[in-house]
């Protein structure tokens, strides 16, 4: 996003309009690099946004605002103390450059009238907001810079304000009177340069979007030197700055927002031709707020997603080492049936054993002429011996068969698990992770909550009791608490719901295609919500959401069959870094997937599985492209 001297020259003309002789009513400070003004002008309230964030400092007047926290930071203390209540003198931007000043006219409690001034320098990781009084001192900033982060310019209270040194270029008035008279607005320092570099370094307050987009329009290569300009050239050069210095000087801006690949990714405050597919917008502020609000709106969700995914790694890597530590256990036990073989041996020869042997050797059964040497215990008679040997075969047996249980139910959580980790990597909308959090929150709690009730059972035998035996009435109380805050959160989680829908498609023919956003909801779908001649489509062998075709007792042309397949295909992912290329505006990749599909009624849920496990039958499979439907919406 790329705001430049010109755009922020622009924008403080715009905000000086919106802005001028309004009342400052309430000030937020929702995060720390953001100060949000509630003001009030002749049309209204209005929100005022300062940014000084790194990534996109900015001022606006914006629609979205944000939750505040409990206890305002110091700053916006400070602030509310000196500024609520006072009105806005104006809204400059002085030399062009990547800074808004706000002259404030405030009155004390003596009733006595200052102008108190907020500067806003907006330079990436410089940027910061900084309270000045009427001598321009220094009354606080929102980021302290000390002598040790920088021996040029200090920003702390009490020191004076020092603006950033001018950087020497020549400015728009000057650039234009130039321009008038035929000569190209470049330093002599720069004429050996390529032409969008001369551009960029000559002119105040260009970027190098602006300078590209000079070159664009004047049909030059931004590569090539100025020596090597035809007249034509040259003429055509001199023309497009000639427009464009002439919209700056005269403060007539063209705000737009830039698409590519249909989402908002730049701004500009003159209509520039070269950085995508331009949408006109009302106000600076309006494409600003745009391009925002898709910026944060893709960074909560991938915040969000980053979230999950670690919630899902740490179970997925607890069911993985809990996985191999049974396993382990089962090649432990390979030579469970040679100690029962031992054992009978031992009780078929004890007549060998002397009080005092510590080994018995005898003939090998299984090969004849051999002979096996066994351990014994000291101190045991025979029989013991025996029984010992035995005693360990039972005791590994049991331990093969709970390693079997147990490795049964862990591949399961494993497989469950490791489909969740694919539907986060494949989620390409903010309901699809709100789904995904849902089936985590009731499916993954309530096995903590069974295993930990589990627990309970075994260690207290009677709630309000004490070890002791006897009874005691803060015990009760106690248990009577415990009991009433398991009954509530059972009752919670009975009354909680999904917070989203399935998506729905239409497909040939105008019949409806649903698709589960998360595995409690392919189950609702496959098992609820579809009939039994409805068909019911799913990736082969991989991770995937259940797709269901619905019928209504028609028989769905094979254009609908192929559509709802692929669309099996596009919310089913085979690997990690195809997932991870989704974006929300993208609706095909070049990819083909294997799709089973077969009516409802051959699909089975299995007994005492997670959410979204089943089998089925008498399938038919195809090889679809993974896309959706053309000019379909992805949510309900």
């Amino acid at each position: 996003m790329p705001l430049d001297g010109i755009s922020t020259h622009l924008l403080a003309h715009e905000l000086n309009e919106n802005l001028q002789d309004a009342r400052i009513d309430k000030i937020y400070q929702p995060s720390r690099f953001d100060i949000f003004f509630i003001v009030r002008n002749k049309n209204g309230n209005i929100k005022l946004l300062l940014s000084c964030d790194p990534q996109s400092p900015r001022v606006q007047l914006t629609d979205y605002m944000r939750e505040n926290p409990q206890m305002p930071p110091n700053f916006c203390m400070l602030l509310r103390k000196h500024l609520q209540g006072s009105r806005i003198i104006s809204v400059t931007c002085p030399h062009y450059e990547r800074i808004i000043e706000i002259s404030i006219s405030v009155t004390d409690e003596l009733h006595d009238t200052s102008t108190k001034k907020l500067v806003i320098e907006m330079m990436g990781r410089y940027s910061n907001i900084i309270f000045l009084n009427s001598e321009n001192r220094i009354i606080d900033a929102l980021v302290h810079v000390d002598s040790s982060t920088s021996r040029v310019r200090e920003i702390m209270p009490a020191r004076i304000y020092e603006a950033p040194p001018v950087q020497g270029k020549i400015s728009p008035d000057d650039a234009l009177a130039m321009v008038e008279k035929g000569e190209l607005p470049i330093l002599p320092d720069s004429m050996h340069r390529p032409l969008a570099k001369a551009l960029l370094d000559s002119l105040l307050g260009f970027s190098p979007l602006l300078a590209n987009d000079i070159c664009f329009q004047s049909k030059n290569d931004p590569r090539c030197s100025l020596s090597s300009l035809s007249e034509d050239q040259t003429s055509s050069l001199l023309s497009v700055c000639r427009d464009i210095l002439s919209s700056i000087c005269t403060l007539h801006s063209h705000p737009a927002v830039f698409y590519i690949d249909g989402e908002p990714k730049d701004w500009h405050a003159l209509s520039l031709q070269d950085a995508g597919i331009r949408k006109d917008a009302g106000t600076i502020s309006e494409a600003m707020d745009i391009v925002q609000h898709f910026s944060d709106q893709r960074a909560n969700f991938e915040a969000k997603r980053r979230s999950i995914r670690a919630i899902l790694n740490n179970a997925f890597n607890h069911a993985s080492k809990k996985l191999s530590i049974h396993e382990a256990d089962l090649r432990e036990t390979e030579n469970a049936e040679k100690l029962k073989l031992e054992g009978e041996l031992v009780l078929a020869y004890q007549y060998l054993i002397r009080p005092d042997d510590t080994v018995l050797t005898i003939p090998d059964y299984p090969d004849f002429g051999q002979s096996t040497t066994l351990s014994l215990e000291p101190g045991m008679t025979p029989s013991e011996q025996g029984q010992l040997y035995l005693k360990r075969y039972r005791k590994e047996i049991s331990r093969r068969e709970s390693a079997l249980r147990f490795i049964e139910t862990e591949k399961d959580e494993v497989s469950y698990l490791d489909s969740l980790l694919k539907a986060v990597d494949a989620a390409s909308e903010p309901d699809d992770l709100s789904a995904i959090d849902y089936e985590i929150k009731t499916s993954l709690t309530s096995d903590k909550d069974n295993a930990s009730r589990r627990s309970d059972q075994k260690q207290v035998y009677h709630p309000g009791k004490s070890k002791s035996g006897k009874v005691s009435s803060r015990n009760l109380r106690q248990a009577a608490k415990a009991a009433q805050s398991k009954k509530n959160k059972m009752n919670n989680a009975k009354k909680a719901e999904d917070p989203s829908l399935p998506r729905k498609f239409t497909v040939d023919g105008g019949l409806e295609v649903l698709s589960g956003r998360n595995n409690i909801q392919n189950d609702n779908l496959t098992f609820h919500v579809a009939s039994k001649d409805d068909l019911w489509f799913h990736a082969k062998n991989i991770p995937g959401t259940h797709v269901i075709l619905r019928a209504y007792g028609k028989a769905p042309s094979d254009k609908a069959i192929t559509e709802a397949a692929s669309i099996a295909a596009y919310y089913s992912r085979s690997n990690k870094p195809f997932a991870n290329e989704m974006s929300e505006s993208k609706t095909e990749y070049d990819v083909r997937v294997e799709i089973d599909y077969c009516p409802v009624s051959h699909v089975r849920k299995i007994p005492k599985a997670k959410p979204g496990m089943v089998i089925y039958e008498e399938y038919n499979t195809l090889l679809v492209s993974a896309k959706l439907p053309r000019n379909q919406e992805k949510t309900q």
